[in-house]
Order: C-alpha cells, then structure tokens, then sequence
C-alpha cells in the first residue's frame, strides 16, 4: 500500500509543479481531471447475482482466502450473523478450500453448491 501512497503523492507533486509552473492563459483554461479513488471505492454496475433480501432459513457459505486473521473474524461474523437470523446455517470457511489460489480453482462453485449454499461471504476484508 505504501508504493501506491508514493506514486500518488509524486502525482500530486507533479501535477502542482505542472500547474504553478504553466503560463497564466493555460492556467485559466477549463479542464476536467479524472482520478481513481485511492480507497478503492468503485460503483457496481453488474451484480454478479441478485441480493437476497432475508437471510432467515437461508444456508450461508464462508469462504476465505487465507488472510486478514480469517481464524478470528470470520467466528465474529458468524456470531452476528446467528444473533440476527438464528434460523440461518452457516457453513464455515474450514469446510472449503482455503487460500487465494484454492479458491480460484475451478470447481470452487460445484463445492460450493455441493454444500446447498444460498447466500456466501467470500473473502472479509482486503
């Protein structure tokens, strides 16, 4: 993340110089500037499924990538999760493959089906 904060701010560096340093007529000339959020944010524009509106009955799949201490949030998630909708199944990330690599084999979706899954949380952070 550092490297990508670096490059930003050379950027940005760049860009003042170019602007203080440019002739007055170039200055006062209208022009749009697009930049990537550096946060990541993005608008959806397809989803990849539709939402489920109620969580209540419905079997919850948690598959992991390996990283962010999955071992302690994703417990945390299924708690809220069973507070919430007590009536949800939750199959948890150890009855899948886990990490990056794993997960994106082909077949991920199969096991995931295999499982009865209606909803799933893929990844919890990162």
């Amino acid at each position: 993340m550092k490297p990508l904060f670096r490059w930003l701010g050379l950027g940005l560096f760049l860009a003042a110089v170019l602007v203080i340093t440019s002739p007055v007529a170039v200055a006062q000339t209208p022009f749009t500037l697009s930049v990537y959020d550096p946060l990541g944010a993005i608008e959806v524009s397809q989803l990849f499924a539709p939402r489920i509106a109620d969580l209540s009955g419905k079997v919850i799949c948690e598959v992991s990538n390996g990283s962010w201490e999955d071992s302690r949030t994703f417990p945390a998630i299924r708690e809220l999760l069973q507070k919430q909708f007590p009536t949800a199944k939750i199959v948890p990330y150890t009855e899948f493959p886990v990490g990056t690599n794993e997960i994106q084999a082909k077949g991920i979706d199969q096991k995931v089906k295999a499982k009865g899954c209606q909803a799933a949380i893929v990844g919890n952070a990162g």
